[in-house]
């Protein structure tokens, strides 16, 4: 069924508009992103579409779709500000022709790694100061993640059993209890699923001693766990460097880069069956004044 506005409008409600977060190919965005605006104005042509960017060439859109020319970071960044993409989707969207664009392995690692950082700052959500309870217990976050195991039940019993009783059934309960409560997750076609896919504490949004004592806690269980955990799949580092202190943010900046490609890296993992705790610390060992 379709919904006539005006003799020059058709809606068709399967057709959505297309969220950029949601592709790793910038050409299969384009191609749906024509697609929802053919379905909101009949007659819309590659033409037209060219138009939006002021491109000369009236087909060349219509050659990128197909393969047959590749947009240039200049072309594609004018181009996602016509789509009035944000920022962050700017951003992403040229990490995506980037990577397309790459020739080289070492191009090809470093788009990678680019494109993963860009989506995991396109997806996060900041968690809030006032928003400080999902910080409370160090296991709040790690079973918000438990929901998109493949297996997961929505019980203190599965929960405290797949962390291997680090956490009690009671804590597992009243942890689940919280997460949904919050709204952290919501159940949607009869099943949990996060409210937001990427939560971020930030840098400097909750004070240094919170902070501390949440990572003390994750740091406390390591300890007393490690053993239970098993070795096998664990990955145990240790990196002592020596570093003028005026690189030292350069080196806090890398940090938090990897972090955004980890996320950003699993982002697009499907049909997850395992959960991993991924820490990443830098302790500075000060020269007293």
């Amino acid at each position: 069924m379709e919904i006539v506005l005006e003799s020059t409008q058709i809606i068709k409600p399967n057709i959505k508009y297309p969220e950029i977060a949601r592709y790793t190919c910038y050409r299969a965005f384009l191609r749906d992103f024509f697609e929802y605006k053919k379905s909101l104005r009949a007659g819309f042509s590659y033409r037209q579409f060219a138009g939006l960017v002021g491109l000369k060439s009236p087909n060349y859109l219509q050659l990128v779709i197909q393969e047959k020319r590749n947009l240039t970071e200049t072309t594609g960044r004018r181009l996602a500000e016509a789509l009035k993409l944000s920022v962050k989707e700017v951003n992403y969207f040229e990490a995506l022709i980037r990577l397309q664009n790459a020739v080289t392995d070492d191009d090809k690692i470093k788009a990678h790694k680019n494109v993963h950082g860009c989506l995991k700052k396109l997806l996060a959500q900041f968690v809030t100061e006032e928003a400080y309870e999902i910080l409370g217990k160090w296991y709040y976050l790690l079973i918000r993640e438990m929901v998109q195991l493949s297996d997961f039940e929505p019980s203190g019993e599965y929960i405290s059993s797949r962390l291997q009783s680090i956490v009690s059934t009671d804590e597992a309960e009243r942890a689940l209890k919280f997460l949904i409560t919050s709204g952290y997750i919501k159940l949607e076609a009869g099943k949990y699923i996060q409210s937001e896919p990427v939560l971020d504490t930030g840098v400097d949004i909750f004070n240094h001693d919170f902070m501390q004592e949440y990572h003390a806690q994750v740091l406390k269980s390591w300890a007393a766990n490690i053993e239970k955990l098993g070795y096998k799949n664990q990955e145990l580092g240790l990196l002592n460097i020596p570093v003028p202190k005026s690189k030292l943010p350069e080196l806090q900046e890398k940090i938090r880069q990897f972090q955004d490609e980890i996320m950003g890296w699993a982002q697009n993992q499907k049909d997850c069956d395992d959960l991993v705790q991924l820490g990443t610390y830098l302790m500075h060992f000060q020269k007293q004044s």
